[in-house]
């Protein structure tokens, strides 16, 4: 029989790490008790006991709380020695909490950039305008999507400072390519507006700040919104639209006839040009599309086809009488310097 050997005061104060049980024991331990001193600052936090958050404070709060329970579940599987829920450790959200990092990280290496696609008029070929469109370029996994990385955005927080960021470098590049190439009508450029920013009550203000920055007249900008963005807050979001129209500014209707679209719901948002989504064009979806534009016609406004990519599309929409599109056929997005080689070489029509 082994010989029971009494403990030193250090072995005392210490559990044995070679003993598997103690180990596992002391893991919980050294988790969990920080992580309830955590999670009782975040409830004092959100219950106000430190002062008023925002908005966005709010949800990053609510955020970290979530995940805060994530752990203390972490904790309780390993200190009971079980399978850990999958939600906890699943590789899809392991993916998104990093890509969440490396979004708010983006900002300090300035990993993103901005790309623009021609607006082309069909009576002369000529570029009228640009679509500014953002993009990440991360440093391990290349281009991501914006259909990743603005949901992410909208998540965490960050997409009104992304949002006015592309606008200021929208109207900042508009700026040169009107003095460079001084035209009549001069250029424009077109900038997507999320729910979340039209939700901001400051949001015209700040994009006044913008143009007076930038020294664009606001009637060069376009505003693309799509209808349930403008569903969302609605109240807000209307209030906003009105502000941004006696600026001078125009607004895209996004995609029309993809969503909730009703004559009704066009006169309450006064916009002034229809999109027409790429999928009709691509699908071949002519009656559609023709429908699209007398209806623009009968409530006097204009319409773009986005998605053109072949001639026969281009010719097709020529003659239902679309007089300005955008597609591949033209030019995919680019930067900055492609885009201002492009300026002032009309496409062969």
């Amino acid at each position: 029989m082994k010989e029971k050997k009494e403990n030193s005061p250090t072995e005392t104060f210490f559990p044995d790490l070679s003993d598997e049980r103690e180990l596992t024991s002391l893991l919980s331990y050294e988790l969990r008790t920080p992580l309830t001193s955590i999670r009782g600052v975040l409830g004092l936090l959100l219950s106000g006991e430190f002062g008023s958050l925002s908005e966005t404070g709010q949800h990053l709060l609510k955020i970290a709380m979530h995940n805060t329970d994530r752990l203390m579940r972490l904790a309780e599987a390993i200190e009971h020695e079980i399978d850990p829920p999958a939600s906890i450790l699943s590789t899809e959200e392991i993916e998104r909490f990093q890509l969440e990092t490396d979004l708010l990280l983006a900002w300090e290496h300035q990993e993103f950039e901005l790309f623009y696609q021609p607006l082309v008029s069909l009576e002369d070929g000529a570029t009228i305008g640009f679509e500014a469109l953002v993009r990440w370029q991360h440093p391990t996994r290349g281009c991501i999507s914006p259909a990743v990385f603005i949901p992410c955005a909208e998540k965490i927080g960050s997409i009104d400072q992304l949002g006015l960021w592309v606008l200021h470098q929208a109207c900042s590049q508009l700026k040169v390519w009107q003095e460079q190439f001084p035209q009549k009508p001069p250029l424009t450029v077109s900038v997507n507006v999320s729910s979340v920013q039209l939700s901001q009550s400051d949001l015209p203000d700040r994009i006044r700040e913008i143009c007076k920055d930038t020294g664009i007249a606001p009637g060069s900008l376009r505003l693309e919104i799509t209808e349930s963005s403008s569903i969302e807050n609605s109240e807000r979001a209307m209030t906003s639209l009105e502000q941004l129209k006696a600026m001078g500014i125009q607004l895209y209707l996004d995609d029309f006839g993809t969503g909730y679209s009703s004559l009704s719901r066009l006169q309450d948002l006064r916009v002034d040009v229809l999109k027409i989504d790429r999928s009709f064009v691509s699908q071949k979806k002519w009656e559609v599309i023709w429908s699209i534009i007398l209806l623009a016609e009968s409530l006097g406004l204009e319409v773009i086809a986005e998605g053109v990519e072949t001639t026969d599309d281009l010719e097709k929409l020529r003659l239902l009488g679309c007089k300005r599109v955008q597609g591949f056929l033209f030019s995919e997005p680019i930067n900055a310097q492609e885009a201002t080689d492009w300026i002032g070489t009309p496409f062969a029509h």
